[in-house]
């Protein structure tokens, strides 16, 4: 006898679905309790890095004392150097090699020297366009001074006021000093 059951369902398809959704449900908790414990991990990585970092900021603090001291004895140092420097600096041979060049018929009013770019300014008045054009001409030929530049003239009162630069070489300054002697 065949025995047919018209008020029932295909419960095989809701079976599939209910495993399914079983399957589902463990996974999302398997993936939720690996978050968890990722989230745990951090946290006490978080907690021993900081940790840490308030344990290099009080080294930190012990030793900025001593860097302190050390920047301060550094800038004493180049201070120092500076000092060591200026006195190998020798403004005699500078004057002798102007006063070497200076010719008759004019004066200086001011000599300025920057030792970081050996640059030489000299300001003054002269008595004739000759006694200027003999200066420059003498800073061209001093083996003490290089690309001597007219930077500025006028005529005041008679007297041509004039502002030249030259490059000082020091090196052959002290040749020169001697040679002259």
């Amino acid at each position: 006898m065949i025995a047919i059951n018209f008020a029932s369902r295909n419960y095989r398809l809701i079976e599939w679905i209910r495993s399914g959704l079983i399957a589902a449900c463990v996974i999302l908790g398997v993936i939720m309790i690996a978050l968890i414990w990722t989230a745990v991990s951090l946290r006490v990585d978080i907690s021993a890095l900081d940790a840490k970092l308030k344990e290099l900021e009080a080294v930190e603090k012990q030793v900025q004392p001593a860097l302190l001291e050390r920047g301060q004895l550094v800038k004493d140092l180049s201070a120092m150097s500076g000092l060591l420097e200026s006195r190998k600096f020798s403004w005699t041979r500078l004057l002798t090699s102007i006063e070497a060049v200076v010719p008759v018929g004019l004066a200086l009013h001011k000599v300025d020297f920057n030792p970081k770019d050996h640059m030489l300014t000299l300001e003054g008045t002269a008595h004739s366009p000759e006694s200027l054009r003999n200066l420059i001409v003498g800073l061209e030929k001093s083996a003490s001074f290089k690309d001597p530049f007219l930077k500025h003239q006028s005529l005041e009162k008679g007297n041509i006021s004039f502002n030249v630069v030259a490059v000082y070489r020091e090196d052959t300054g002290v040749a020169v000093a001697q040679g002259n002697r």
